[in-house]
């Protein structure tokens, strides 16, 4: 599958267009599929904002880490727009297992989920904790032309998921954050950036747990940085000091 999308939106108008969206009410639709609330669960906010941005922009291919309710939110856009495909990367798939068991439902939806371990790996882009295993999985379902971030858990950082998936994105795919009001999740949108050519669409810690919402220029491999390669080391470092 070849990931189209809708190319002619600029960015002053996304930007708005994210605006109104987090602006407005969540659907009853959206409510339904997150009406079980847990601590894991995104809000219907974020909810809604997944739901409109994948019609907005005709997505065919979804690339999420952290697979749940918000994989049915996914896949009922998908499903609403004519059908796709949904790869949802989770290290703990049995908290996802009673959300996947409604993926029937969507029979337009091409939808996977990826079982990855986490570990920490020493690349050339630093020391992080990373999905292992899944550069196969990932090039065999992309080009992504959209992504959602709401793992591995924020205290491990963020940062390796998307250096893992930049090569395998379309051009002009959105990458959309969750959580983003806390420091290692802002920390990861500036590694990005730098390895990157992404655009911020939209950034607010009001909405939602913060939101972040990116614009690749163009898939890419990361391009290496010394101070997000220290950074990293640093972070590690200071992740042992605290376990004491």
């Amino acid at each position: 599958m070849n990931a189209t999308r809708d190319r002619s939106i600029g960015i002053e108008d996304l930007r708005r267009e994210v605006q109104t969206i987090l602006e407005s009410p969540p659907s009853d639709i959206v409510r339904g599929l997150l009406h079980q609330r847990d601590d894991w669960v995104i809000t219907p906010e974020m909810g809604n904002l997944l739901s409109r941005l994948t019609r907005r922009i005709s997505a065919q291919s979804i690339l999420e880490f952290g697979a749940g309710r918000s994989s049915l939110i996914l896949a009922h856009a998908l499903h609403e727009g004519g059908g796709g495909r949904l790869t949802s990367v989770e290290d703990q798939p049995a908290y996802a297992e009673q959300a996947w068991r409604r993926m029937a439902e969507f029979s337009s939806v091409d939808a996977r989920l990826v079982h990855a371990e986490l570990g920490v790996r020493l690349s050339k882009h630093g020391l992080l904790h990373e999905y292992l295993g899944i550069a196969s999985p990932l090039a065999a379902r992309g080009p992504f032309d959209l992504v959602l971030i709401d793992a591995p858990p924020g205290h491990l950082g963020r940062d390796a998921t998307l250096l893992a998936a930049g090569r395998y994105l379309a051009d002009g795919a959105l990458v959309i954050l969750d959580d983003a009001a806390r420091p290692k999740e802002q920390t990861s949108v500036r590694r990005w950036q730098r390895a990157f050519d992404a655009e911020v669409v939209f950034q607010s810690n009001a909405v939602a747990h913060g939101v972040v919402v990116l614009r690749l220029k163009r898939g890419m491999a990361p391009r290496l940085s010394l101070r997000t390669f220290l950074g990293t080391i640093h972070d590690r470092i200071t992740e042992r000091t605290l376990r004491g």
